[in-house]
């Protein structure tokens, strides 16, 4: 038995907006928040979901189509890590217009709106592995996590969450940047964030070993993959508008 106690986490209250797909949306939020253990759960309605239903001997069958829109009965998601990457499972049960109930695992579907409500346990990462006599993703172990790499930001052993905004993260926005993080400029080359000095500034050291200052606001990041167990991200310089 697998049983742990935790004390450090976040929740987090928000809507994932119509046409968006829901597992994958869920899952960009578990990369930029780092969410290593957490559940969810969700109301509301999705459109064209497809379901694994559950089978007898407790495997799971062939995707099943829910064309059109379904009202969420019931979602529960659980973020966790497999195979050193993050792993979403969102169990639902859907009901359609006709009357028809699916419930099963969600392979995918768009939010026609889907209100969320998000408990992370970040002192710990859950990791899973594939049991294949049982047809589940089952835990394997929970690790002791650092709650963060910088021990300036730690007070009592919580995260520093004045970066962190109270929200969910739009397609748009910033990702929340974290001492240790990687930034492949246009013009400076390879940088690594040193300090979250604040939502709009961070301090970053060049290749050549020069400390400078960092201002975000006409930026755009996207993420290019991970180095040395931390996420890289592109950076792109916005144009200023003429006025």
């Amino acid at each position: 038995m697998i049983f742990t106690e935790t004390r450090e986490g976040r929740r987090f209250v928000g809507e994932v907006p119509p046409g968006q797909p829901l597992c994958a949306t869920l899952h960009s939020l578990a990369v930029n928040y780092r969410i290593a253990s957490g559940w969810a759960e969700g109301s509301g309605y999705l459109r064209d979901a497809q379901v694994l239903p559950v089978l007898a001997d407790g495997g799971f069958g062939a995707a099943v189509a829910v064309p059109g829109v379904a009202l969420v009965g019931a979602m529960r998601v659980v973020i966790s890590e497999k195979a050193n990457a993050v792993d979403i499972i969102v169990r639902v049960m859907l009901s359609t217009a006709e009357g028809r109930t699916v419930s099963g695992v969600l392979v995918e579907g768009n939010s026609a709106s889907v209100e969320l409500l998000l408990q992370t346990f970040d002192d710990i990462t859950l990791r899973r592995f594939d049991d294949h006599r049982a047809g589940l993703a089952r835990w394997l172990d929970v690790g002791v996590r650092m709650v963060s790499a910088d021990p300036e930001t730690v007070r009592s052993g919580r995260v520093a969450m004045e970066a962190m905004p109270s929200r969910l993260l739009e397609d748009e926005e910033m990702p929340q940047l974290k001492a240790g993080d990687s930034l492949e400029h246009p013009r400076l080359g390879t940088c690594v964030v040193t300090q979250v000095i604040d939502q709009d500034r961070v301090a970053i050291r060049m290749h050549s070993g020069k400390i400078a200052q960092l201002h975000l606001g006409l930026l755009t990041l996207t993420r290019a993959g991970q180095r040395q167990g931390r996420p890289v991200y592109d950076v792109q310089v916005r144009r200023r508008q003429a006025v």
